[in-house]
């Protein structure tokens, strides 16, 4: 079993499909298909679901998962405890992005970063925003995170790239994206499905509907996200989640989408940074990603604006 193989099946479970992680790992769909397949035939058992909309995981997927991000952990700690041996200028940096930054800031910032800064290596640790602000705070493992409205602490250094809204996603049956923005208190009697009610999204959908004196049908409360963007793939439920999500699917007319208003929800999206991290590298990675995150700004493609300000 090779390391890769296990990275390319990590990828795809979190990205949801073979583009969007062969995008992620900068390697070609049938490379990255064969590395799974090789995985497959060597567990004795499928990992994936294939179909025409991405992947989905087995339980056996499922269950391998968590065990192969222990590894790749593990991994990167060895690499890290010989550096100083080594004699090499090379940065390492773990990052851990969301399922939205990791589908449309990631790929550029790869990009980026092996044009502009060839000795710096970004070691991608997917997950919720949540759940990456528990891990800095630990100091087990990431250096740095995309999160979303992190709360202030003094062991980071908390750097606003782009303020987005949260957007109604479901099939096109369900949500008419013809039909323009849509008041909170209309989407009362859709069948939804949310992250956990302890995830800081969950926690803003609630208070925001709570605020607008309504009750919303949560029918289904799941994680990881690839198990929600499955149910929302199947045509069953809908969902609520930043636009970038679920951008191809949108485009594409496989999925409608309209802006929440009355009240309209939305977050920042932040690189949160230990302040253990040398200086040097913090500030060439904000110095890659804060470019990236203004230009998509300035194009408007997924509706991003400045931090701080509201439509």
């Amino acid at each position: 079993m090779l390391l890769q193989q296990i990275r390319c099946l990590v990828a795809v479970a979190e990205a949801g499909s073979f583009t969007a992680a062969a995008t992620v790992l900068n390697l070609s769909q049938p490379a990255l298909g064969g590395h799974v397949r090789n995985l497959e035939a060597q567990l004795g058992t499928r990992l994936l679901d294939r179909h025409s909309r991405g992947a989905a995981l087995t339980p056996a997927g499922h269950a391998f998962l968590a065990e192969a991000r222990a590894v790749l952990s593990a991994v990167d700690r060895a690499r890290a405890a010989v550096q100083p041996f080594t004699g090499r200028t090379e940065m390492q940096v773990a990052l851990g992005f969301t399922p939205t930054s990791g589908r449309t800031l990631v790929p550029d910032l790869l990009t980026e970063a092996a044009a502009r800064l060839p000795r710096l290596r970004l070691h991608l640790r997917p997950g919720l925003s949540d759940d990456h602000r528990r891990n800095l705070l630990a100091g087990h493992e990431l250096g740095a995170a995309f999160c979303y409205d992190p709360e202030p602490h003094d062991t980071l250094n908390i750097h606003p790239l782009y303020e987005e809204d949260l957007f109604l996603v479901g099939a096109p049956d369900l949500v008419d994206r013809a039909a323009g923005p849509i008041p909170l208190a209309d989407m009362a009697d859709l069948p939804l499905v949310l992250d956990h009610r302890f995830h800081g999204a969950r926690r803003i959908i609630e208070a925001a509907a709570a605020t607008a004196g309504i009750r919303l049908r949560i029918g289904l409360d799941v994680e990881p996200a690839e198990v929600k963007r499955a149910l929302v793939m199947r045509r069953s439920h809908c969902t609520v989640v930043p636009y970038g999500l679920f951008m191809e699917e949108i485009a594409g007319d496989l999925m409608g989408a309209r802006r929440i208003t009355a009240p309209a929800i939305h977050r920042t999206l932040s690189l949160a940074i230990r302040r253990t991290l040398p200086s040097t590298v913090a500030l060439q990675l904000l110095a890659l990603v804060r470019p990236i995150a203004q230009r998509k700004i300035a194009d408007g493609t997924y509706g991003w604006r400045a931090p701080g300000v509201h439509h």
